[in-house]
């Protein structure tokens, strides 16, 4: 597979292998990993009242998601949504291949693999009425950078594409910093840059990123002032804020505890092989460092060698840079993609840096072995996680459809229509474990967790359009005897008609 060349125009673009077989890796992990999700329908929590919108985007901060999201179509429709997400996926592997200047083909590879199986990839696609918004911010990060490192001028679109990226999904500013900080730690430890020349070299990012930050602050600030929009308070969107030095100190220990948790540090040693792997990167990076350090001889140059290093060790701590800048900030699975870039930072390593000793191509061997494990892994656990999803769905059709029939079985329906859910009811199975590491959107029980889940699952799957009691009517219900002498559901005493509204009594929590 050979370079190709196609002309655009007056332009000639020169297709490297790498971007084909990059492109080609992304496609069919993409698919191996994803396509149950692609080819059913399996709805969430989130999903069930979304079918036709993209959820929480201005009052959130996120002012560019809707627009990104609707290149698909307002609707939420797994495939084309899958689609264009692994297309915006490859297009940003491919950048990353360049940025990284990767050229075996295992390691193009191995990076499309890693990153399109990640479990971030998975979570993102449990809400796929969302994914491909998110996905695009993932490619605009990367393209930003990309710009300001390829060409001489083009920190000015990458300044936009920073601002775009930060307006689809804050939580890919850690991406960003992960990236740079990969590049780093390889310009400093394998490409032994001096310090001075390094740092004339990459101090343009500080203005690409703060720009980005800017433009993006100016745009929101702009957007929801004309819609009269004030941000929520959700993942303290509108507390960023000088942390104190307890809090500081509270976000190390919540980076550690969350990459504990995301790597499956805490798991006992036997229990889990995806916790060994994980483990064993970590000490390959580690090594790999130290080899490089000695090797190169990187001591002699003192900054340079500490600035290579703090790279290396403030990556985890980018990861959840949120946790530096905001104490109310909290994290799950769809805000970890720069995880992913610890796998990469090792992938560099190994291309880079272990070509030449016996050792080396040991070492080299073993990271490769482990990173194929990781990517098989995470695939098998994509599919894990929609499989649970499927049955999830089916336990929520099954009870949504038994309460329905219930209440058309009222000689009072449907004259009354007035429908008040108090409760919550579970369906957990047994002997089924969850996934490892816990995907966020995604649960074997039953996704009808509060009452609108009921209603919207009524409207959408059943046609069926039922009026939603309000909390006032429901606080007034459950001081009445006849409530109290409901049983919960599943018993055949658990619906009553109550001040003119059909009651369904679940078990409360």
């Amino acid at each position: 597979m050979n370079e190709t060349t196609l002309k655009i125009f007056n332009r000639t673009l020169h297709i490297k292998k790498q971007w084909k077989i990059t492109f080609l890796a992304t496609w069919i992990g993409g698919m191996l990993a994803h396509a149950y999700r692609f080819f059913n329908f399996l709805p969430s929590w989130d999903s069930m009242y979304n079918f036709a919108g993209t959820g929480a985007t201005y009052s959130s901060g996120r002012c560019f998601l809707e627009f990104f999201s609707k290149i698909s179509s307002k609707y939420d429709m797994p495939w084309v949504n899958g689609a264009l997400s692994l297309l915006y996926i490859s297009l940003a592997s491919i950048l990353l291949v360049e940025l990284f200047e990767l050229q075996e083909c295992a390691s193009c590879v191995l990076l499309a693999l890693l990153i399109v199986s990640f479990p971030t990839v998975t979570a993102s696609f449990a809400f796929m009425f969302t994914a491909d918004g998110y996905m695009m911010a993932f490619l605009m990060a990367v393209l930003g950078i990309y710009l300001t490192w390829r060409y001489r001028y083009g920190i000015f679109p990458g300044i936009i594409c920073i601002g775009l990226s930060i307006g689809t999904y804050q939580a890919y500013i850690s991406v960003m910093l992960c990236i740079l900080l990969v590049m780093f730690a390889r310009d400093l430890l394998i490409k032994q840059k001096d310090f001075k020349s390094f740092c004339c070299s990459n101090w343009k990012y500080i203005p690409l990123l703060l720009g980005g930050f800017i433009f993006y602050k100016i745009a929101s600030t702009l957007i929801n002032a004309y819609y009269h929009i004030t941000l929520t308070d959700y993942q303290g969107i509108g507390q960023i804020h000088i942390l104190s030095l307890w809090e500081y100190k509270q976000a190390f220990r919540n980076v550690y505890n969350e990459l504990s948790h995301l790597f499956s540090f805490n798991e006992a040693l036997n229990v889990y092989w995806y916790g060994y792997a994980n483990r064993l990167v970590i000490v390959l990076i580690l090594l790999c460092t130290v080899c490089l350090v000695l090797k190169n001889k990187l001591y002699r140059r003192p900054l340079a060698f500490i600035a290579g290093i703090l790279c290396t060790i403030c990556l985890p701590l980018a990861v959840c840079f949120l946790f530096f800048v905001s104490s109310d900030v909290w994290y799950h699975t769809l805000m970890e993609m720069g995880a992913c870039f610890i796998y990469l930072l090792l992938l560099c390593y190994l291309e880079h840096g272990c070509e030449k000793t016996y050792f080396e191509k040991i070492i080299k061997s073993i990271g490769i072995v482990v990173l194929c494990y990781l990517s098989f892994y995470n695939i098998r656990n994509a599919n894990i996680c929609y499989n649970e999803m499927n049955l999830s769905y089916e336990k929520s059709y099954s009870i949504a459809s038994n309460v329905l029939d219930r209440i058309e079985d009222l000689d009072e329906f449907p004259e009354i229509s007035k429908v008040a859910i108090i409760g919550t009811y579970h369906t957990y199975s047994s002997n089924i474990g969850g996934t490892v590491p816990y995907i966020i959107g995604v649960d074997q029980d039953n996704f009808l967790n509060l009452d609108f889940h009921y209603f919207a699952m009524w409207n959408y799957c059943f046609g069926i359009q039922l009026d939603q009691a309000s909390s006032e009517e429901i606080a007034a219900i459950k001081q009445t005897e006849e409530y109290q002498k409901l049983d919960s559901y599943p018993s055949k005493n658990c619906i009553a008609v109550i001040h003119d509204i059909i009651v369904i009594k679940l078990p409360e929590e």
